[in-house]
This record gives structure tokens, sequence and C-alpha cells, in this order.
């Protein structure tokens, strides 16, 4: 259970790019819906989120106008808060309902405006649709009046300012615009557009290049609507009259063709065999990057290596166990095979950036318990294809260059865009996103899940040769509730272990076992108390006498040691020694109050609290 204190902590984070992931978004949803229905998703979700916070204020014991003033300061989806000024007029009736609300006012520093003018430039109407939404659902919540707000003036249609103006429904009945408007927020559900959003991303997965090198039947055919990577290397293969296979870039199996299974395990070990004794042999990887053959005891190989933006992300396989073949006649095929398959996954991945965008979002909202419910946020993963209900874990990655600065957004934006792409033949989806300038990863458990982000980290290493990598696992959960513990358990690890480039939580030492996500605060809790003389002092003092502790602690008392490794007098050790035994009311050389003091530190130490190396 998620202590309260933690919770309000996780939710006042920021994340340096949700304002251009919600630019994205929106960019998606006019690219994929038109600008009517991406107006009328983004006005309902304002909507949803103005009830939600209505809701909250609801619960508490302000008046009417009072809660009403507090719609000039809503949390927004980008984990801002609303900025806005207006003027209202309210009047209520003798039982307190209200019979008459009015309101002008500006948002200041609109972050729709400023998305739809990067991604498009002036618009010729206002585009605020969310803070209309917003604003919209929370007056009506709190009001309990149904109460439309119209934006009538927007920075992005070039105006200095985003006003608005603020009416009961029956107020906007002479206003066409406005009604028109007004029925948007009446149409479906913002679930149902959200699945319909999904639904057309993935009705795109749709083949569109016709294999015309290939023979006759291919140049006059194309996958049809809902075929899949599968129906196309069984297509090659069957009009070439030869088995297909799809590898990884560690060359194990994804899909093949025009072979039986039992014939194909007895060839796909003498392929194994001839690529361990090649990779003994040290043979460079650079050997893969063009067509090459492979020989084995029971059959050749025509291998071609399946190139996306650039970068090699598998490898497409003509097999012949009649090996007197010249495979050199089939050379162009294989290629032209491999830049089919290229193509086709260059369009999939095209069609799915907004599905990659909206799971990237979804994860942040997951992270910062942006949600109205659990079962909601269920609901929504089911429509993106996780069943949260399921085991998973959290990962952070770690990543650090001495040759290159690998601390920004560009290129944490690269390393997910890579890693997104190697696993769009792994058959493994996974939620990835920037969060507090780390890469977080929500993994969903499956079988050789060490082995899986083994093969991530390969592929990264290959691909930023002079940056290091790291992943930290925390333990297996099944609450969407506990993300937060999860997340730190996942940065805890890696600070425990320093080393190793995957480390697991299960497997952490006797500080990482002795803390975990159900009490974590706990443990900061007394730990702070105890050592708060000396926390509360001005950094270089708090950190010189820490570290001195810890130091005096780790050789258990030993003056000659810690003098070493300090660098200091012993006079100028035991002066603080003294200082430290008098701010804490302990005698250091006591067992019973070094035990506690050190177990104290390596916990706040882990946790990040503090720096004493």
């Amino acid at each position: 259970m998620v202590n309260s204190e933690t919770t309000k902590h996780l939710k006042d984070k920021k994340i340096s790019t949700t304002s251009a992931t919600f630019g994205l978004l929106r960019k998606g949803l006019i690219s994929h819906l038109g600008i009517k229905r991406a107006k009328a998703f983004l006005l309902r979700y304002g909507w949803n989120l103005g009830v939600e916070n209505a809701n909250e204020v609801l619960q508490s014991s302000v008046n009417l106008e009072e809660m009403i003033s507090k719609g000039e300061s809503l949390r927004l989806p980008t984990g801002e808060l609303l900025q806005m000024v207006s003027k209202r007029t309210l009047q209520t009736n003798a039982d307190g309902e209200v019979v008459y609300i009015h309101a002008t006012g500006k948002w200041i520093d609109s972050f729709e405006a400023k998305e739809h003018l990067k991604n498009y430039g002036l618009s010729n109407s206002p585009v605020c649709h969310i803070l209309a939404g917003l604003a919209s659902g929370f007056t009506t919540m709190i009001t309990k009046r149904k109460v439309f707000l119209k934006e009538i003036k927007c920075r992005a249609m070039g105006h200095d300012e985003c006003c608005y103006d603020m009416r009961l429904e029956e107020e906007w009945q002479d206003d066409s615009e406005m009604l028109e408007e007004i029925s948007l927020y009446k149409e479906s559900s913002f679930i149902d557009e959200l699945n319909l959003v999904y639904a057309k991303l993935m009705d795109q997965k749709n083949y569109i290049e016709k294999v015309s090198t290939f023979h006759e039947t291919l140049t006059a055919s194309k996958l049809s609507e809902g075929d899949s990577i599968e129906e196309l290397i069984r297509m090659i293969s069957h009009s070439l009259e030869i088995p297909v296979t799809i590898e990884d870039l560690n060359f194990q199996t994804r899909f093949f063709a025009g072979i039986q299974p039992d014939t194909y395990d007895i060839l796909n070990e003498d392929f194994s065999n001839y690529i361990s004794r090649i990779k003994n042999e040290k043979l460079q990887s650079s050997t893969y990057t063009n067509t090459f053959i492979i020989r084995g005891e029971l059959h050749n190989r025509l291998v071609t290596p399946i190139v996306v933006q650039n970068q090699s992300i598998g490898y497409m396989t003509f097999i012949y166990t009649d090996q007197t073949i010249d495979l050199q006649k089939d050379l162009m095929l294989v290629q032209q095979g491999a830049i089919s398959v290229a193509n086709y996954l260059l369009t999939e991945k095209a069609s799915m950036k907004e599905v990659d965008n909206l799971r990237g979002y979804f994860l942040e909202q997951l992270l910062l318990k942006q949600y109205f419910s659990v079962s909601h946020i269920i609901n929504r993963g089911h429509s993106m294809g996780f069943d949260l209900k399921e085991p998973f874990y959290i990962a952070t990655l770690q990543f650090s260059s001495d040759q290159r600065d690998a601390n920004n957004s560009d290129f944490r934006a690269r390393v997910i865009q890579s890693i997104t792409r190697y696993l769009i033949l792994q058959n493994y989806q996974i939620l990835i996103t920037q969060f507090e300038n780390q890469i977080v990863m929500l993994l969903p458990k499956v079988k050789e899940l060490k082995l899986k982000l083994e093969n991530i980290l390969d592929f990264l290493n290959h691909q930023f040769q002079e940056v290091i990598f790291r992943i930290g696992l925390s333990n297996e959960s099944d609450s969407i509730e506990n993300n937060s513990g999860s997340l730190e358990e996942s940065q805890i690890v890696l600070r425990t272990n320093n080393q190793d480039p995957i480390v697991f939580f299960e497997n952490a030492g006797m500080i990482g076992s002795l803390i975990n996500s159900n009490n974590m605060s706990i443990i900061r809790r007394k730990a702070q108390k105890e050592l708060q003389p000396i926390l509360q002092l001005k950094e270089v003092k708090r950190n010189e006498l820490l570290k001195t502790m810890y130091i005096f602690l780790m050789n258990g008392g030993n003056l000659q040691q810690s003098i070493s490794e300090l660098s200091l007098s012993l006079s100028g050790l035991l002066y603080r020694i003294s200082k430290i035994e008098k701010l804490l009311n302990k005698e250091l050389r006591n067992p019973k109050n070094a035990y506690e003091l050190l177990i104290m530190l390596d916990a706040l130490k882990v946790l990040g609290d503090i720096d004493v190396s």
C-alpha cells in the first residue's frame, strides 16, 4: 500500500515532455480522425477531467462561490496547474440552486495553443478544446446546471490572448456555431473515441507495396486488409517455392513458411551449430550487414538483413535443402524480399507511431496516478492490448557515457525509438516513456524475461557504442496502484548494485532486501528523524559529517583506516567524531549505536537521499 505522503510526492513530480507528448497526440488525432472528430475527442476528454476535478472539490465543505473559484486552479493533464483569470456573475434562488451564471476570462499560456502553433502554425479557429471542456465539465458538476464555455480569442489564431465566454446551455440558443460545438459533447464516450482511434491506427497495417520482381502472381497481388507479416512471408514462400524465415538479430526465429515444423527443427539445429561455430571464431558483426551464404551440414541458407531507417532489425533467410543449387541466382530475390518486409514494417511503424505516443502517455498517467479509477484505467489498458491485472515489472533504464551527453531529452527519445524498433520482431509489447529524465518501462511478465532484457541491452550497446546501459527491475507486481513503489524499487536496485547490467530487486543485498515499496517511507522517516541534527546543517557541513560518520562506521571504528580514506589528521577526525556524537547524542563506538546508524546511512544512500561516496 502506497503511503499518502509518497503518493503526494509522486503527483507533484513533473514530466519534461508531457506537453510535447500531448502535441503529438493531438497531431495524430487530427491526422487520423479529422479536425471535427479530434475536436470532439478533446472536448470530451477535457470534460471528463473537469468532472474528476469537480468530484474532488465537492468533497470539501466550502460554499458554492468558493468551489467555483477553485476552477481557476485545476490540474491539467500535463501535470501543471491551470492558470486563468475571470470575471463572473452568479445568481442563486432561495434554495441555493443556480439560476444564472455568466463569466468571461482568459487562460494564461495555453499549452494547446502553443503545441498547435508548433505543429501546424496559425489556425482559422480556436484550438483550446481540452481547456474549454475542462472548465465546462467542472462548472457543470459544481453548479448542477449545464454550463458550456466558448473560446472567443485564441493565440493559435494570432490573437494576443486566449479568451472565453461561459454561459448556461440555454443562453447559447442564438449562437448556431456554439450549438454545433455543444452537440460534440453529446456524441460517443471518450473511451469509445479512444477505441476508435486505436482501431483506425491498427487498420492501417495493410501492405501497400507489390512484390513486383518475384513472380507474375506477386506482381498482381498485394496484402488485403487484416493480413499480417506472417501472411507476407507465406506469400513470398509460395510465390518462389522456397522456404522462408524471419529471424531477429540473435538469429532467433520469429516466423517461417514453406516447410514442415519437424523438418524445420532439424535444419534449425544445423543452422544453430553453424552460428555457434562462427561466433567462436569471433566473426565480426559487420559481416552481417550484407547478404551472405551459410552452408550447413544438412542445408544451405541465403541470409540478408532487414533494414528499417538505416538500422538492421533482423534477417530474412531462404532455405535450400538441395545443396547443389546455385544460391547466387536468388541473391536479388532475397534482397527484394527483405526490402518488402522492411517496407511493410515501416508502413506498420508509421501507422503505429500515434499508438506508441498514446502508450507512452498512458504509462505516464499510470506512474502519476492520473486516472479516475482503477477499473477505468484497466479498461483503457485492454484497448491498447495490455492486461494490467496480469503480473508485470517496472524497469528503469540507466545510461551513462564519458564521450557524449546522454542526459538529454533528444537522446532519450532516440533510445526509446531504437527499443521500439527492435521489439517489432520480438512479439513482446511493452509500455515505455520518458519520466523524470529517465526511461521507464512497464514489462509484462513472460518466460525468459532476463534473456529478452539481455537482448535489448545487446542491441542498444551495438547502436550506441559509446554509452553504457543498465536496467533495474522491480519486484513482480499485479497492482497498478503500487507503480510508484515499483518504480522506486527499480531505481533503488541500481544504486545498490552499480556493476551488473541487469539488476533484479529480488536479488538485492541486505539493505535492498530490507527496503521495499511497502516500507520505503517508514524507513526514510525513521532515518531522517534520527539523523535530523546533522541533516539540517548547511550542505557542505552536513555532507562532511555524514561522510565522516559513514567511513568511520564502515571501518568498524578503526581510526587509521578512516584517516587514510578521509585524508584527515587524527585530531581532525576526532574533532568530527566528537561533533557527530554531540549532535546525535550517541556514542559511535557503541556497537548497538554503530549498527543502527550504519543501517540508517545505508538506507538513505540506497534511497538516493544522501551521497556519502
